[in-house]
């Protein structure tokens, strides 16, 4: 009997220690159920946070992108942004018509919109010739309110903050859509290995010369030839759609480039093309307008125009026998992949675009032209090529 209660004793204090540690294992998966489920949650929502500021940021940069295209090729060299409102109205409007953690219409706060500039590895904020945006969303006390815990209250934990951020930019130009491409000429890669070409001239013609690091192209036209380029400067035939897509290496496109130079009746189309083209600009530098201010291509008898002269003295003469004045024409090239400033003669890869102001163009015998290589210039392409002084107008994410 003594050893039968002795036993049941001992049972009874099995029981209490299996309770207690019943107890304990039960805290314990509760507060695993608190990690597993709250910090799923705090995961997924940092994931739709994510989402928001990529997609806030592309639409903030983007609208900075049409910005610039909606300026003339030197006011976006000097670009400020003075009034960011509709960039970071344009973030705000993706923000609000998505929604984290269970809550909808997501505001983003003005100072959680950043314009800055991106120099390929950092971001640096300023309004001055800005490139790029960097966007924050929060689920915090600050902007839509921190996410409620579900299991982690028994930690005493009853509320979790969650930010994520991202920047786009408008980065190397990496497409050309159709017709972008004016000039049957191409610069050749190697001219930008110094690092240092930002407003470095460059002669196009004549491609022999040793300052020449360019050839004559005509466009995706086999085999180039004479009558072809005459034919696109006369805008017969139209620039293809490009790419140097550098993800795929079978989607870059190529342009057929052909040796030696111009016959005199080529030239001569171009430089009918400069006459049309471009503008007459004062001994300043600014462009001649005429009395409603539009950009005047012949600005013979305004009594603004400079005239140029040949190394004799004799007055230079437009084709149609009008005289010559100081005259410019900003528009795109594409830079071919080449390893110098050699006469190229076959079909090479497009790897990236630059714009060029023509400064001077002289028919034959000359047979020349002189152009400068401009930075801080925005095209309509897509951005994420190589740096060659122009970037696309349509953002990519870099971070």
């Amino acid at each position: 009997m003594r050893n039968f209660l002795r036993m049941k004793r001992k049972h009874r204090d099995e029981r209490g220690a299996v309770a207690v540690v019943v107890a304990v294992i039960i805290v314990m998966l509760l507060g695993f159920a608190a990690l597993v489920i709250d910090l799923g949650y705090f995961f997924v929502t940092g994931n739709e946070l994510q989402n928001i500021a990529d997609a806030s940021a592309l639409a903030a940069t983007r609208q900075l992108g049409a910005t610039y295209q909606s300026l003339p090729g030197a006011a976006q060299a000097t670009y400020v942004c003075d009034d960011p409102t509709p960039i970071k109205a344009a973030a705000q409007d993706v923000a609000s018509k998505n929604h984290a953690g269970g809550k909808d219409n997501i505001i983003v706060n003005d100072a959680d919109i950043i314009i800055g500039q991106w120099d390929g590895s950092s971001f640096t904020p300023t309004l001055n010739q800005p490139d790029a945006v960097r966007v924050i969303a929060r689920r915090d006390q600050s902007a839509n309110g921190a996410i409620t815990t579900f299991f982690a209250k028994l930690l005493g934990i009853d509320t979790l903050d969650v930010s994520k951020d991202a920047i786009a930019a408008l980065t190397g130009q990496s497409t050309s859509e159709p017709g972008e491409v004016e000039l049957p000429v191409g610069i050749s890669s190697y001219f930008y290995l110094p690092g240092n070409f930002c407003n470095d001239y460059i002669k196009f013609s004549p491609t022999n010369d040793p300052d020449s690091c360019a050839g004559w192209n005509s466009f995706d036209e086999n085999p180039s030839n004479d009558p072809i380029i005459r034919s696109i400067l006369d805008e017969e035939i139209e620039a293809p759609a490009t790419t140097t897509d550098p993800t795929d290496p079978d989607l870059v496109s190529s342009f057929e480039y052909i040796g030696g130079d111009l016959s005199k009746i080529t030239f001569e189309k171009l430089l009918s093309r400069f006459q049309r083209d471009g503008f007459d600009v004062d001994a300043a530098g600014d462009v001649i307008t005429d009395i409603n201010g539009n950009p005047l291509h012949d600005a013979t008898g305004t009594g603004s125009e400079v005239p140029l002269y040949d190394s004799d003295g004799n007055q230079l003469l437009y084709p149609d026998g009008t005289p010559r004045n100081k005259h410019m024409w900003e528009t795109l090239v594409v830079v071919y992949r080449w390893y110098d400033c050699g006469n190229p003669n076959t079909s090479i890869e497009i790897a990236g675009y630059s714009r060029v102001l023509i400064t001077d163009v002289l028919g034959p015998p000359d047979k020349l032209i002189m152009g400068q290589v401009l930075c801080d210039r925005f095209g309509d392409g897509r951005g994420g090529g190589g740096n060659y002084g122009v970037k696309g107008a349509i953002p990519g994410l870099v971070e």
